[in-house]
């Protein structure tokens, strides 16, 4: 078994991302009213107000983020200077997000719009400077490791269905990057400033491996069935399927909560709000609506899919197939037709299922 860093970051090179990012659209207009409220919290602190979107992603989701707290500051405080930063990778759709910014549908269109700025990294570095961070947020975002990951896990490619050394290996990165994390978004907030934390989490469910059910495990388990199918057929590379495994770990609450009791020194730095996971209304299948449509329901899950594991699936398995530089389209385009024709025949058999984790904190004063 090995566990192997590499420097190709989990999301860049998302496809399609504002198409096919429903689910993040929804996520952030069912947290407006949180983020209008933790934004009236900090509209006292005594310093300029600034809100930070951590792995901000190139959608109208980003936008919706951030109007709510912009609409309480207006109501709060006409005095102090208002900005909004913007923060992701360097691969990252920057033009599409500033063009929606300042469209028709952005939040620039106002009376005394905010000042905007991008921070372009990773958020598991430093992205802003000490101290100037009001309210942070960041959503459907930090479940992303920092780097990818080689295991030999020639059953699964992702962290819930794990077992034995692979699975303990996984954990330690994932608790290691959530400390981190944690602790440079507490040097970048205001003194009484908040962050709040919502992504895709899991909960204990006896019987499921682990006993613990986690976010997307239909979608998943649909990718591991293609995955095995191409390789079985020598579509794949053998080796890199028996090793590949999306960086990625959906806490649960317990997990998230672990640092905290641990003595990673957070608990010096955060007053614990709250920390949970709760299900989506509905069970979380944004695509219900069109069921009766099998074409349509496979369509839009392949859609879906593509937007959020392409970049993944081309680092881990398409370039290590075809080679370094050779044109990975075809592969891509046979991975996801055939994921289309799984959804098509089993539809609502690999459904998604949400469960949303939602961490919120304040950071102490000093």
């Amino acid at each position: 078994m090995s566990a192997d860093e590499g420097t190709s970051p989990s999301t860049e090179g998302m496809v399609d991302y504002d198409a096919n990012s429903r689910a993040q659209k929804e996520h952030a207009l069912g947290n407006s009213e949180i983020i209008a409220d933790l934004a009236r919290r900090v509209a006292n602190l005594p310093h300029d107000l600034n809100m930070t979107d951590y792995g901000c992603g190139p959608g109208q989701s980003a936008v919706e983020t951030v109007r709510p707290a912009l609409d309480a500051w207006s109501r709060e405080t006409a005095l102090k200077s208002v900005s909004v930063c913007h923060a992701d990778q360097h691969g990252n759709d920057w033009n599409t997000l500033m063009n929606l910014v300042a469209g028709k549908s952005g939040y620039l269109n106002r009376p005394h719009p905010p000042l905007v700025s991008a921070a372009v990294g990773s958020f598991y570095d430093r992205m802003v400077a000490d101290r100037s961070v009001s309210l942070g947020t960041c959503f459907f975002a930090s479940h992303w490791l920092r780097s990818t990951v080689s295991l030999h896990a020639p059953d699964t490619v992702w962290f819930a269905d794990l077992t034995g050394d692979a699975r303990q290996v996984m954990w330690q990165k994932a608790k290691d990057d959530w400390i981190r994390f944690l602790r440079l978004r507490s040097e970048e907030l205001q003194p009484g400033g908040y962050l709040f934390v919502s992504t895709i989490g899991a909960v204990p469910e006896a019987g499921e491996i682990n006993g613990t059910a986690a976010s997307g495990r239909g979608i998943y388990r649909a990718m591991q069935a293609v995955t095995a199918s191409m390789a079985e057929e020598g579509l794949l590379d053998r080796s890199a399927a028996d090793n590949f495994v999306f960086g990625l770990w959906f806490l649960t609450a317990q997990e998230a909560r672990q640092p905290f009791e641990e003595g990673s020194g957070l608990a010096d730095l955060y007053e614990v709000d709250t920390i949970d996971v709760a299900g989506v209304a509905g069970g979380g299948d944004v695509f219900v609506s069109s069921v009766n449509d099998p074409a349509d329901y496979a369509r839009k899950y392949a859609g879906y899919t593509k937007a959020f594991a392409a970049s993944s699936l081309r680092a881990g398995l398409f370039e290590a197939t075809v080679g370094d530089g050779r044109d990975t389209a075809p592969l891509e385009n046979e991975f996801f037709g055939r994921l289309e024709d799984l959804y098509r025949e089993k539809t609502t058999a690999y459904a998604l299922e949400q469960w949303h984790l939602k961490v919120i904190l304040r950071r102490k004063k000093d």
